[in-house]
C-alpha cells in the first residue's frame, strides 16, 4: 500500500532507509578477520572428516579424559543393554489383553535366544553389539552394522536357532570409489536418490594383502572392483544400519562427539604430559659440588695425571641422579622443583569443565570427581546429564534396536517359534502392531534413595505414574516382577507378619520400630518441618 502526502499524492518508498549495522555481520573490531571458514568441495569435506575421525580415535585410545567421556555416555545410555518389553496393542488387533501378554512373552523369549547368537562371529552378545555401536558412534561419529542371513546349511552347522545375525564394520570402510567421484548421486560412499534418500553403501573390501591395510593405500588406487555395494533396503528390511546424529541440513556422514572440543582434549593431555615430565627431571636433579681452591678432597678420577683439563670426567653417576664436581670459582645453581605452578590445578579444572560442556555432560561425570559438589548441585548436574543419556537411549532404541527386534520376530514367526491367534490379523498384515515394543535400559541410580523412592510412591498413589513406568525407570520389567511376587507371596505368608516399620521419614532419616516415641509423638517432625539437605 503506497504512502500519501498531505495533499493525497503518492510518496515513493523505493529507496530504503538506513538500518543499524550489526557487529556480527560487519568486518570491524576484534572479529574483523573472522569470516567463518567453510568447506567448498566434497573432497575437502571427506578429507576433514577422515582426519577428524583419526584424531578422535587416537584420543579415545590414549587419552584418559576422552575414554572417561565415552564410558560415561555409553555406560549410562546403554550399559547392561536395552531390553525389549513387548507392548502389543490388543484393542487394535481385536484380541484379549491376556492373549497379547502371552504372545509378548513368547516374543521376548525368542529375542533373548537370538541375542546370545546375535554376532556373526559368535563372539558378542547383542548387548555387546549395542555398546560397541554407541562407542564407535561417539568416537567416529557414526556406526555401521550389516545384517547377515546365513544359509540353512551354515545355520545348522553352527548350531544356531536363527539365520539372522549382525556384523559390525568400521565406518572407515565407507568411501567413494575413485571411478565414481564424478557421480553427483554418490557422496562419501553413500549413493542417494534424486530426493536425497540413501539407496546403498559402497564398502571398501580390497583383496587381502600382507603389505599394508587398505587405509594406507592411496584412495586413487581403489576402484569399484575393490568395493562391495550394499543396498540400504531389502524389501521391508534394512540392508544396512548406518547411524549418526543429524546436526546440520543435508548431512550425509556423522561427526565425532569430540569435534567441538578436540583441541582442548589434545592440548590438556600435552600440558599434563609436559608437567609430569618436568617433575621427573626435577626429581632427578644433580648435586653440584664447587671447589673453593685447588683440588683437595676430590675423587682421583677428577684430577688424574696426564689428562687434559677439558677431558677430565667431572660426573659421578648415582642413579637416578648424579653428582657434579665444578671447577674453581664456579658457582652452583641447584635445580629447584617448583612445577607445576600454583594455578595449574585451577587451570586444569577450567579446561576439564569446558571439555565436559562440549560433550554435553557435567564435569563430575567426565572426571568422576564429586569432591567439590554438594547434594543440590550434584542432583542438578546428574539430571542434566540424564537428559543426554536418555536422548541417546531413545534414539538408539528407535533407530537400531527396534528394527533389529522386528527382523528377529519375523524370523521367529516364520520358523513357528511364535504362534498368533487364528482370529487375529496376520503377521505381515499388522507387522508394526505385533512388533511394537518398549526398550528398557539400566536404572539411572539414586542420589538420595529415600527421597526418590518416596517421590515414586507419591506419584503412584496420585495416579501420576504407572507401575510399568516405575519399574522401567529402574531397569526392570513389571510383568516379570509381578509374576515373581505372586510366587513369593505364599512363601512369605508362611513366615507370618514381619515387625517392620512402614513409616518412611520424609527427611531422609531411618525410622526404627522401637524408637521410644509414643503414638502421640509420631509426626512431630512433620509438624515442625525439617530443613532439606
Amino acid at each position: 500500500m503506497a504512502l500519501l502526502d498531505q495533499f493525497g499524492r503518492p510518496v515513493s518508498t523505493s529507496r530504503m532507509t538506513a538500518q543499524p549495522s550489526r557487529d556480527a555481520g560487519a568486518f570491524r573490531g576484534s572479529i574483523s578477520g573472522w569470516y567463518g571458514p567453510q568447506v567448498h568441495s566434497r573432497i575437502g569435506e571427506t578429507r576433514e572428516r577422515t582426519v577428524m575421525q583419526r584424531r578422535a580415535s587416537d584420543l579415545a585410545a590414549n587419552d584418559w579424559a576422552a575414554h572417561s567421556a565415552v564410558e560415561a555416555i555409553s555406560g549410562n545410555a546403554i550399559g547392561t543393554g536395552l531390553v525389549p518389553k513387548a507392548s502389543i496393542p490388543s484393542d487394535m488387533l481385536g484380541i484379549p489383553s491376556e492373549t497379547a501378554r502371552e504372545i509378548g512373552k513368547q516374543m521376548e523369549w525368542a529375542f533373548a535366544i537370538w541375542s546370545v547368537e546375535a554376532d556373526v562371529r559368535g563372539q558378542c552378545h547383542f548387548v555387546d553389539l549395542q555398546n560397541l555401536g554407541i562407542r564407535t558412534m561417539l568416537n567416529m561419529g557414526e556406526m555401521l552394522h550389516l545384517p547377515v542371513m546365513f544359509d540353512e546349511e551354515t545355520r545348522k552347522k553352527q548350531g544356531r536357532d536363527f539365520a539372522f545375525a549382525l556384523q559390525s564394520l568400521s565406518p572407515s570402510r565407507l568411501m567413494t570409489p575413485t571411478d565414481m567421484e564424478t557421480n553427483p548421486y554418490v557422496r562419501d560412499g553413500v549413493q542417494f536418490s534424486e530426493y536425497g534418500r540413501p539407496l546403498g553403501y559402497w564398502l571398501a573390501t580390497p583383496k587381502a594383502s600382507l603389505d599394508s591395510s587398505f587405509l594406507t593405500v592411496e584412495h586413487s588406487a581403489l576402484l569399484t572392483t575393490d568395493f562391495t555395494y550394499v543396498p540400504a533396503q531389502v524389501g521391508h528390511r534394512p540392508g544396512m544400519f548406518h547411524l549418526f546424529r543429524h546436526e546440520v541440513d543435508e548431512q550425509v556422514r556423522g561427526v565425532s562427539a569430540f569435534s567441538k572440543g578436540i583441541e582442548l582434549f589434545r592440548n590438556l593431555e600435552d600440558a599434563i604430559d609436559y608437567e609430569l615430565f618436568a617433575q621427573v627431571i626435577a626429581a632427578s636433579f644433580p648435586v653440584f659440588i664447587a671447589q673453593e681452591s685447588g683440588t683437595a678432597g676430590l675423587p682421583d678420577f677428577v684430577h688424574e695425571a696426564n689428562v687434559e683439563p677439558e677431558e677430565r670426567e667431572l660426573y659421578q653417576k648415582i642413579s637416578p641422579g648424579n653428582v657434579l664436581y665444578g671447577g674453581p670459582n664456579e658457582k652452583p645453581y641447584v635445580l629447584e622443583s617448583n612445577r607445576p605452578s600454583a594455578n595449574f590445578s585451577a587451570f586444569v579444572e577450567i579446561v576439564l569443565r569446558a571439555m565436559a560442556a562440549s560433550l554435553g555432560i557435567p564435569y563430575e561425570s567426565l572426571t568422576k570427581d564429586f569432591s567439590k559438589t554438594n547434594y543440590s548441585s550434584a542432583r542438578a548436574a546428574l539430571n542434566e546429564a540424564w537428559k543426554l543419556y536418555n536422548f541417546y537411549r531413545q534414539w538408539f532404541g528407535r533407530l537400531y534396536c527396534q528394527p533389529v527386534y522386528e527382523m528377529v520376530i519375523e524370523e521367529a514367526f516364520l520358523r513357528g517359534i511364535i504362534t498368533l491367534p487364528k482370529n487375529a490379523p496376520g503377521f505381515y498384515e499388522a507387522r508394526k502392531l505385533w512388533c511394537n515394543a518398549d526398550w528398557i535400559g539400566p536404572s539411572r541410580g539414586f542420589v538420595d534413595p529415600v527421597k526418590e523412592i518416596t517421590a515414586t510412591i507419591l506419584a503412584l498413589n496420585n495416579r501420576l505414574m504407572t507401575y510399568g513406568e516405575a519399574w522401567a525407570e529402574r531397569g526392570r520389567d513389571f510383568d516379570e516382577g509381578c509374576a515373581q511376587m505372586l510366587e513369593e507371596n505364599p512363601l512369605l505368608a508362611r513366615l507370618g507378619t514381619l515387625n517392620l516399620s512402614t513409616k518412611t521419614a520424609n527427611s531422609g532419616k531411618n525410622a526404627t520400630p522401637d524408637d521410644g516415641k509414643k503414638p502421640e509423638d509420631e509426626g512431630s517432625e512433620e509438624k515442625t518441618g525439617e530443613k532439606d539437605d
